[in-house]
């Protein structure tokens, strides 16, 4: 049985949210890990002003999650003035919707298709909303989450350089690796503990996230935004159906479970600790 006629015979709101989980999780846990590696990399070096900037960059992980995506929904308000809006404009674009927006991000930039119409999913369509990709709604929900959260991981990844002996950066250097070379083979291979920690921590995040999602979510979004925590919060407060949001609740813990299991499987082969 495909996984198309269940969502065509089961809850296509469940289905929904699932699907808005994973396009979240796709677009924020890779983009975090490179961009923290890079900036990791970059402030390890020893320059005036890091250590500044490492509390610079830091800030939005240690401010409250309402407040500051109360800030982003200003900044991606559908005003003309808004912050997003005026720099589209520098580049001749058409202010956009952002946060209200459900059409994916794939239409928008192509202008392909349209977003299938709420109600019982049909088979066809199941495709049809993947293809379609993130709504422009949760691309402003994962950009928000790379601000908050690469800071964060540049300071593990950071963490993880500093344990890095000197003497195999000078031992490859004597051997005439370059710096691309160095990095490939000793950096990213000693880095792997903190990337698997990252990426377990980071994937179980996105699939729990709830809080700033809540707060920059809008209705007008047709439920683009909305993940599997979201729906289960809405089934269980507003729509009282306690029985089928612990349901809901004990589907994401399988899930969760099974991706961790994954992870530590892939780990046992990937991960090098250096002894």
């Amino acid at each position: 049985m495909s996984l198309p006629y269940l969502a065509a015979q089961g809850d296509y709101e469940v289905f929904d949210s699932l699907r808005v989980t994973i396009w979240y999780s796709l677009g924020t846990v890779p983009v975090q890990l490179a961009a923290g590696m890079v900036l990791a990399v970059f402030l390890h070096r020893k320059m005036r002003g890091t250590q500044a900037f490492r509390v610079i960059y830091l800030m939005p992980y240690v401010a409250p999650a309402v407040a500051s995506a109360a800030v982003f929904e200003q900044i991606f308000s559908l005003r003309p003035d808004a912050f997003a809006n005026q720099v589209l404009k520098l580049f001749g674009a058409k202010p956009l919707e952002w946060l209200q927006e459900a059409k994916g991000i794939i239409p928008l930039l192509f202008g392909a298709g349209a977003l299938p119409s709420a109600g019982a999913v049909p088979v066809g369509a199941f495709w049809l909303k993947w293809a379609q990709g993130p709504s422009l709604a949760l691309s402003a929900i994962i950009i928000y989450s790379w601000w908050v959260f690469i800071g964060y991981y540049a300071l593990i990844y950071m963490n993880g350089l500093s344990s890095i002996p000197r003497q195999l950066y000078e031992a490859a250097e004597v051997d005439g690796a370059g710096k691309l070379r160095s990095f490939f083979s000793i950096t990213l291979p000693l880095l792997s503990p903190s990337t698997y920690f990252l990426s377990l921590l980071g994937i179980i995040g996105t699939f729990k996230a709830f809080t700033h999602i809540y707060v920059l979510r809008n209705a007008a979004a047709q439920g683009t935004t909305d993940p599997i925590s979201i729906l289960i919060f809405f089934t269980f407060y507003r729509k009282a159906r306690m029985s089928y949001a612990s349901a809901m609740s004990l589907l994401l813990f399988v899930i969760v479970i099974g991706l961790t299991i994954l992870q530590q499987r892939l780990a046992e082969r990937r991960v090098t600790y250096g002894d």
